[in-house]
């Protein structure tokens, strides 16, 4: 594709199709590396705008349930004295009282007010920012105790420091990421690697940085994957002729770390051992 081309094609992406996660590629003449530039700082800082966001609907989210709690007691006392008044029990003045408690269930709401800059939208996705180093290294260090359980050696290699491009005055950066889908890859990926890493065996956890990605592998010494099977393992419902499970847990952990903009992909041999590597694009952390 045309340097061009491909520019307009990363705006239509980006401002059109609102998908932010996947980096811009900067490549081409000093002009349009340039354009290209300032595209994937205009990325980074639409990223920024939808976490803000997020924390903002999560703020009104907590705000609204203590809402709802607060209004419990004044709807429990106006059935009260609506069942005293239906009842005739007692002499005092119910209707005056619901009329009070009324108003003051009223003002309760009136105090709801959401900021003029809000506007939730269903779709949005979830993401907060986090440093690469710390988080992920706690991810995986997690599922220490499981692996060695099982008689296998598990070994977590160093985080790199992480300095490029656009983030030249940063020797940290992270990613934007929702923390629960990402566990849900881990805990599938080493689930896999457990199942076919015989006891004796070694599971080790690789970091390591490219130009805009951070790449996580999973390698194992166990039986492997058969190489007819290799290209499906990914795909949805998929089953090994081995009688494993079927490849849902593959299939969506691929789905959620595509929806983070990066990748997943496999390399095995049969009885040499698998090798899972995901790709995640990576951001400069602000100081």
């Amino acid at each position: 594709m045309r340097v061009n081309e491909y520019i307009l094609k990363e705006i239509e992406r980006i401002y059109n199709e609102r998908e932010f996660d996947k980096p811009v590629i900067v490549r081409g003449t000093i002009r349009q590396r340039k354009i290209l530039y300032r595209l994937e700082s205009a990325r980074i800082d639409l990223m920024r705008e939808r976490e803000r966001i997020t924390k903002q609907f999560e703020y009104t989210t907590v705000s609204v349930a203590g809402i709802i709690h607060d209004i419990k007691t004044p709807m429990a006392l106006i059935a009260g004295y609506a069942e005293c008044l239906q009842d005739g029990v007692g002499d005092k003045d119910y209707l005056k009282l619901i009329l009070e408690t009324i108003e003051k269930l009223q003002g309760i709401v009136d105090s709801v007010s959401l900021p003029k800059s809000f506007n939730a939208r269903e779709d949005v996705d979830v993401k907060e920012f986090v440093s690469g180093r710390p988080y992920f290294y706690a991810e995986f260090n997690r599922y220490r105790d499981m692996v060695e359980e099982r008689g296998i050696k598990y070994v977590i290699g160093r985080l790199p420091a992480i300095t490029e491009w656009f983030c030249r005055n940063s020797a940290t950066v992270g990613m934007y990421i929702n923390k629960k889908l990402i566990d849900r890859v881990v805990q599938n990926i080493i689930s896999n690697d457990l199942r076919y890493t015989p006891k004796g065996g070694v599971i080790r956890v690789i970091f390591s940085k490219g130009r805009q990605y951070f790449y996580i592998r999973i390698k194992d010494n166990g039986s492997g994957i058969k190489r007819a099977d290799v290209p499906f393992i990914f795909d949805r419902g998929f089953q090994s002729g081995s009688g494993g499970s079927k490849g849902l847990g593959l299939y969506m952990a691929q789905d959620i770390i595509k929806r983070h903009g990066g990748d997943i992909t496999v390399k095995s041999k049969q009885g040499k051992g698998t090798t899972f590597t995901i790709k995640l694009p990576i951001v400069p952390m602000i100081k």
